[in-house]
């Protein structure tokens, strides 16, 4: 009987083991897959500017990784004219969790 009791203990241990990995794994690759979203979101909005003469900035409030509305991101994009060159940044962020996490890309354009 307690060789019984001792094998249901370390089988609860090691499955508590195993779980605690799952949680763990689960949260990164919901991380890893809205940061590649986000990215994906910053380079095709900084592509959309080098072929626009945009200047200012402007947001995109809650937007899915296709760029429609009531998604988790938001887009926000600055563009300041120099004498030489536009420097362009795009900022996506979201809230993972109870934190807020944010991509920002920066490209220029010669003038």
């Amino acid at each position: 009987m307690i060789e019984v009791m001792v094998a249901v203990l370390l089988t609860a241990i090691a499955a508590s083991g195993l779980i605690g990995l799952y949680i763990v794994q689960s949260r990164a690759q919901g991380y890893s897959r809205h940061a590649t979203e986000a990215t994906v979101l910053a380079q095709d909005q900084l592509e959309r500017l080098r072929m626009s003469a945009f200047t200012g900035s402007a947001t995109d409030p809650y937007i899915t990784e296709t760029g429609a509305t009531g998604g988790i991101f938001n887009r926000t994009s600055e563009v300041v004219s120099g004498t030489e060159f536009v420097e362009m940044k795009v900022t996506v962020q979201w809230m993972e969790d109870v934190d807020s996490k944010a991509v920002v890309v920066i490209g220029r354009k010669n003038l």
